[in-house]
């Protein structure tokens, strides 16, 4: 009776601590709130072999996220500010191989141009996140940007 207590016990706490996409996603969620200032940014074209260093475009643009999944990107070099929204997401997919699930995360950032009155977006894939880094990778018509920010 002892050990079906235990077993019991043990496994309410896998349930409740288990490591499920939705999980990951809250803290990484979590995580990604607050202002974040482009460290190092890179392009690369689909006909290219070396990637361009293209942080001068960047420098100085800070993209800041809060919980209500609203954003705002401070351009640096033209002076505004663009306000827009956030949604990050996640895909599954079964590893034949390793025969194991594999999850990826996705970001999805819209900003409005009130100027132009347009809307640019940057469909991204997230790399690594933690409290103080955020590498993302974003595929354009005609090539790849790949972002480093740290967060201020």
């Amino acid at each position: 009776m002892k050990h079906l207590a235990i077993l019991v016990i043990l496994s309410i706490l896998t349930t409740t601590f288990s490591c499920t996409p939705d999980a990951r996603l809250e803290r990484r969620e979590d995580k990604l709130q607050g202002a974040w200032e482009f460290d190092k940014a890179f392009y690369r074209s689909d006909w290219n072999l070396f990637r361009d260093d293209v942080i001068d475009d960047f420098r100085g643009d800070v993209i800041e996220f809060y919980s209500d999944y609203s954003a705002v990107y401070d351009d640096a070099s033209e002076n505004t500010f663009f306000d827009g929204e956030w949604n990050m997401f996640y895909e599954c997919e079964w590893d034949y191989v390793d025969d194991d699930e594999e999850v990826e995360f996705y970001l999805d950032m819209y900003f409005y141009d009130e100027d132009d009155n347009e809307i640019f977006a940057y469909y991204t894939s997230v790399n690594l996140i933690t409290k103080n880094k955020l590498h993302l990778k974003a595929h354009t018509r005609n090539g790849v940007y790949t972002f480093k920010l740290r967060k201020i």
